[in-house]
């Protein structure tokens, strides 16, 4: 695929749509294409976090476990990002991603990921933008569960 496709592509995702095209050159060159076939684990509960993904295309499900239990808390699809939470946090994964059908991923490593932060403001603002909406929609989650 043409670098000017990578930068189309990063284009459709949330984060990246108000990247100029230098940048979005950028970060095409600096990231990995990977490709996943349905039930293939992108990474694992506890996992080092040393690295962000955008869905391309396709879904991943979001599987944390605990002693007994898996409880799926998410299904995340095209132009989701994920793996953000510990790479901000400095953390260990705390769930599992699984794709749930052939599933592209753009993979950007985290020492490349916290640059895009610094240096492009745009990114930055989508990326608070996507989580203040994860919170939102866990709030609402936890308000109908606690409203039975």
């Amino acid at each position: 695929m043409s670098l000017q496709n990578e930068c189309e592509m990063l284009q459709c995702i949330p984060l990246f749509r108000d990247v100029d095209q230098a940048n979005c050159k950028l970060v095409a060159m600096s990231s990995d294409r990977l490709v996943y076939q349905a039930g293939d684990t992108v990474f694992t509960q506890n996992d080092k976090s040393d690295a962000v993904f955008f869905i391309l295309n396709g879904r991943v499900k979001i599987v944390r476990q605990d002693d007994t239990t898996a409880t799926e808390i998410a299904e995340l699809e095209s132009g989701s990002i994920l793996g953000e939470t510990a790479v901000l946090c400095g953390k260990a994964r705390n769930a599992t991603a699984i794709a749930t059908d052939e599933t592209t991923l753009l993979r950007i490593e985290a020492c490349v990921f916290s640059e895009l932060l610094e240096h492009l403001p745009k990114v930055t603002l989508g990326l608070a933008r996507e989580l203040a909406n994860r919170v939102d929609a866990t709030n609402a989650r936890l308000h109908s569960v606690s409203a039975r």
